[in-house]
């Protein structure tokens, strides 16, 4: 055949293109992992663009630029056809039609991200959202959020969504935390179970205890002047995290400044918290030639490859000298040991490659830390806020320790209610993660309630900055009142609408390490010191400033600590 392809082909070829594009939106639309494979589809479609040209050109003898004019309107027929068809059904015939939500969200997912990058309180964008429409509001083309605590037992036993797999499809080149798999993740977190077990959690106290003493000495350096209590305590989270997850801090508070890699780590959640909704967004940028390097999460990343591998090579060491005159290999010492140990051993509960194991190591230092240092700073403004309760705590305090912070044992304290009660009701008005915990709906939709029907393969969220101030559930529900959690009778009845570290198969397995860091921290600076804002306008602007970068980021809290005259040191 010679010559340009005719008029009347073109027109057919124009026509298939729509016809081709009203075809691939409907076989995808159920496709779950869709976001992580459009680099995939992008190469598909230039191998096909590219098979449309070479076919005008040397079949239809087209000239180069006429054949380049025909692709480009064939791409923009597919891409038009494409838009207009996904615009339409999200609109009009989506199964989550019914659900109300602003209609900008049911058309696109750059609605949530327009909304968080304007001022990153995305969780206050959700409140009002619920305040509006009542416990479920669609926030994106297939997602929602519900704030009914009924859903949360079913919603629980969801799996996550692509969110979490941000790096591929793959699962074997992605840790236990992001791993959608459910058998995988039941299997790979056994060895982070023993790894954060109450019995190694106690071994690791004594360098825990080390590192919150150079914390409470550096506060005293100060002489009760104006310090930023955020970045002190942000500092003292992550070397307490690099001591139970690697056997060693960071040294962010021995050299009195912040780790860089830790640094460039929570300025880079900033850019999560403006994209979390849409993963396949994430998904392109981290497949970028060049981009576990770049940036800096490259050099996040790259810090904490080196503390795995380093970890590797002690333990082979240790194995190599120790082989000779022990007849089994000495006990982990932190958290990294377990899961290398496992690694090295194979089989079902392993990373299942190194840079599986790899992403463990990361996945440590960020859900162990950035979460610990935001309840703390947290708890640190209620209870400068509320002087009363912290003075209460202080007397709880003493009569648990009376021999002064160098008594001071965890077991001493950990019975103490209003300790608790001061954390839990931090972890209710500011939990870690505002916004909630993306799952994935099964394809036979959940039935929660009579009135209440989710249809299948949809994101559902359920913001525990919402749930867990709303006054069917809390009573006085933006009051900070550690005494509701001393009732026994009023703490059963919230414990349904109360779940910082979310519930079910994927509740925190840091949950009693969390606890019992944030118990010492607490209690012993209260042991030592007196507390109060710098300024009344620190109090003022803290709770307006607050950051929804995925977890919930503080602003810097100016406060002063003075050592108390009254108590042993």
């Amino acid at each position: 055949m010679e010559g340009p392809i005719p008029d009347k082909h073109k027109a057919n070829l124009w026509l298939a293109s729509a016809v081709a594009a009203l075809a691939f939106h409907a076989f995808v639309q159920y496709i779950d992992i869709l976001d992580l494979l459009v680099w995939h589809m992008l190469g598909i479609f230039a191998a096909v663009g590219a098979a449309i040209f070479y076919a005008d050109v040397h079949l239809y003898h087209s000239a180069p630029a006429a054949a380049a004019k025909d692709l480009a309107i064939t791409a923009t027929s597919f891409a038009l056809s494409l838009a207009i068809s996904m615009l339409v059904y999200r609109a009009f015939f989506h199964r989550l039609r019914r659900f109300p939500g602003p209609f900008a969200a049911r058309l696109t997912r750059f609605w949530s991200v327009y909304k968080s990058s304007k001022d990153l309180q995305y969780h206050l964008v959700l409140e009002e959202l619920h305040k509006k429409h009542g416990d479920v509001v669609r926030v994106g083309p297939r997602e929602l959020s519900i704030t009914r605590a009924s859903a949360l037992p079913q919603i629980a036993q969801c799996r996550k969504n692509v969110f979490y797999q941000q790096a591929g499809w793959d699962r074997t080149r992605v840790g236990m935390a992001e791993t959608r798999d459910l058998d995988d993740h039941r299997l790979r977190r056994k060895p982070w179970e023993k790894g954060l077990s109450m019995n190694e959690v106690a071994k690791y106290d004594a360098d825990m205890q080390s590192t919150i003493t150079l914390f409470l000495d550096a506060l005293a350096c100060d002489r009760g002047q104006r310090v930023n209590a955020t970045d002190m305590v942000a500092m003292l989270a992550y070397d307490l995290m690099g001591v139970v997850a690697f056997g060693k801090d960071f040294g962010s508070l021995s050299a009195e400044r912040e780790n860089p890699a830790i640094k460039g780590l929570r300025g880079s959640m900033r850019a999560l918290g403006v994209l979390f909704p849409v993963p396949w967004l994430i998904n392109m940028m981290i497949n970028l030639p060049g981009a576990d390097t770049a940036g800096a999460m490259g050099v996040f990343r790259a810090y904490c490859t080196g503390l795995v591998e380093e970890k590797r090579e002690t333990l082979k060491t240790q194995s190599k000298t120790g082989a000779a005159d022990q007849p089994s290999p000495s006990p982990p010492r932190d958290v990294m040991s377990w899961l290398i140990r496992a690694f090295e051993a194979g089989g079902p509960t392993a990373a299942p490659s190194l840079r599986a194991l790899h992403s463990d190591g990361q996945s440590l230092v960020i859900a162990g830390a950035d979460t610990t240092y935001g309840t703390l700073t947290n708890a640190l403004y209620h209870l400068a806020a509320n002087p009363h309760i912290y003075t209460a705590l202080q007397s709880a305090i003493d009569a648990a320790v009376p021999g002064g912070d160098a008594a001071f044992t965890h077991d001493a304290v950990k019975h103490v209610p209003l300790l608790d009660a001061v954390i839990n009701e931090t972890l209710r008005l500011k939990p870690p993660v505002p916004c909630g915990n993306p799952r994935l709906t099964p394809p036979e939709g959940l039935r929660i309630d009579d009135d209440l029907y989710v249809p299948g393969n949809v994101h559902v969220w359920m913001p525990q900055w919402v749930v867990q101030r709303d006054p069917r559930y809390f009573e006085r529900p933006g009051e900070f009142l550690p005494e509701r959690w001393i009732d026994a009778e009023g703490k059963a009845g919230m414990k349904g609408a109360f779940f910082p570290f979310w519930v079910g198969m994927y509740g925190c397995a840091g949950k009693q390490l969390a606890y019992w860091e944030m118990r010492s921290v607490l209690a012993r600076l209260a042991l030592r010191y007196n507390i109060r804002f710098a300024s009344a306008q620190d109090g003022k602007d803290f709770e307006k400033s607050l950051l929804s970068t995925w977890t919930l980021s503080p602003p810097p809290l100016g406060m002063c600590f003075r050592e108390r005259k009254d108590r042993k040191v």
